[in-house]
C-alpha cells in the first residue's frame, strides 16, 4: 500500500498543504509545535478514518473553519483509488474513486496505517477496551470473517444488556446460548492471531533492541474454556445470572477479554520502564507488519511520530537498520535533519507549510 500524494486543507494548523510523497521512506522534521504530527495524523486518518490522538472531529479542524478536507491518491495491490475525506463537527464523509461510501467496514478493511505514537505507551498500561478494539482492528483486517463473528456477538451481548436492564430474566438462556457459540468463535481466532503474533515477535524484539529478554503477547480470555468447549462457556454464562443483574450489563464474554505483554515472565503493566513500553510496543507493532507482509502480502503505510524520544542511542542505530530492510512505506517525524545518505523524501514543516 502506498500513498502517492496528498492534499490537507483546514486541518489542524495547515491551511491548505500539498505533498507528493516518496513510496519509500518520508522524514518529516521541524521544531516543535510547527505541524509534524499535524501532517501524519492526516495521514492515519486517510489509511484508518480516526485519529490516533483524539476521538473529537472538532479538534481536527482549523480554528475557526466548518469544514476539514483530506485528499489522495492510495495505491493498493497496484490498484490506484482516489481518496476524499469531509471531516466535521457532525462526521465525516468518505469518497471512494469520486463515491460516497457509506460502509465504514468496507473502507477500513482495504487501507491500513500502523502507527507508533508517544501515547503507545498507554496501550498495555491502562484502559483494557483500547487493547481490544486495537486487536479487533488488526484481526478483522486479516480475517474478514472475524469482522462479522464481531459484529454477530456485538448484536448478541447488546440484545442481552437491554434485557438485564429491564430487569427481564425470562429470556436470557435463549441469548446465553447464542452468545457462548458467538464467544467460542471469537476465542479461537483471537488464539490464533495471538499464536501467530509469538512465532515473530521475541525475535523482532531481540533486532530492533539487542536484547535477549524473552517478550511474548498473552491473550487472558474472560470465560475459561478447556479446547474452547461451548457447553463450559455456556455454564460459566448461566453462573454469573446473579452478577450480571446487579451491574446491569453481561460481565462476562469476550467484550471483556483482556491481552498482556510478558517480558521474562514480568508483566506489563507492573513491571515494564517508559523506555519499556515504548520499545515493546514497536516490537509489537513490527511483528503485525511482518505477519501482514508475509503471510497475507499486505504492507500497511508505517508512521513513527516522535520515535527516538526515550530511546537509547544503541536501539535507534537498531531501528534504523531495521526500518532501511523494510519494504513498507514509512512517515517518521523527528526535530532533527535526516541523514543526506537516508533514501525518500525529506520534508520541513515550518508553522504548517512544507519548506
Amino acid at each position: 500500500m502506498i500513498i502517492r500524494n496528498i492534499e490537507v486543507s483546514q486541518f489542524r494548523n495547515y491551511s491548505r498543504c500539498t505533498a507528493n510523497l516518496s513510496p519509500e521512506l518520508n522524514w518529516i522534521y521541524g521544531a516543535n509545535g510547527q505541524g509534524k504530527t499535524n501532517l501524519v495524523e492526516a495521514i492515519h486518518y486517510l489509511c484508518n478514518l480516526e485519529s490516533f490522538r483524539t476521538k473529537k472531529s472538532s479538534q481536527l479542524l482549523q480554528q475557526n473553519k466548518s469544514e476539514a478536507v483530506l485528499q489522495a491518491q492510495i495505491e493498493r495491490q497496484k490498484v490506484q483509488h482516489s481518496v476524499r475525506i469531509n471531516v466535521s463537527k457532525k462526521g465525516r464523509k468518505v469518497f471512494l474513486d469520486h463515491l460516497p461510501s457509506h460502509r465504514v467496514s468496507e473502507y477500513i478493511l482495504s487501507f491500513m496505517a500502523l502507527a507508533f505514537t508517544p501515547e503507545d505507551v498507554n496501550l498495555f498500561r491502562n484502559v483494557p477496551q483500547e487493547r481490544r478494539k486495537f486487536f479487533n482492528r488488526i484481526i478483522a483486517f486479516i480475517d474478514p470473517v472475524y469482522f462479522k463473528i464481531l459484529q454477530e456477538y456485538t448484536n448478541i451481548i447488546s440484545q442481552k444488556n437491554a434485557l438485564l436492564r429491564q430487569g427481564n430474566t425470562a429470556q436470557i438462556p435463549l441469548w446465553n446460548e447464542m452468545l457462548a457459540r458467538s464467544a467460542i468463535k471469537l476465542m479461537q481466532k483471537r488464539s490464533n492471531f495471538v499464536e501467530q503474533m509469538n512465532v515473530h515477535l521475541h525475535d523482532l524484539f531481540m533486532e530492533l533492541t539487542g536484547r535477549t529478554e524473552k517478550l511474548c503477547l498473552i491473550y487472558k480470555p474472560s470465560l475459561i474454556s478447556s479446547n474452547f468447549a461451548e457447553k463450559e462457556c455456556l455454564q460459566q454464562l448461566e453462573k454469573s445470572l446473579a452478577r450480571d443483574m446487579q451491574y446491569g450489563f453481561a460481565v462476562l464474554g469476550p467484550h471483556r477479554d483482556e491481552y498482556h505483554l510478558l517480558m521474562d515472565e514480568k508483566k506489563d503493566k507492573d513491571f515494564f520502564s517508559q523506555g519499556e513500553f515504548r520499545i515493546t510496543n514497536l516490537s509489537l507493532k513490527m511483528t503485525i507488519n511482518r505477519l501482514l507482509c508475509e503471510r497475507y502480502k499486505f504492507y500497511p503505510v508505517l508512521i513513527f511520530d516522535d520515535l527516538f524520544s526515550e530511546l537509547d542511542d544503541e536501539v535507534i542505530e537498531h531501528v534504523m537498520q531495521f526500518f532501511i530492510e523494510l519494504k513498507n512505506q514509512i512517515f517518521i517525524t523527528s526535530t532533527s535533519e535526516p541523514l543526506s545518505s537516508l533514501p525518500g523524501k525529506h520534508f520541513h514543516v515550518i508553522k504548517g507549510q512544507l519548506v
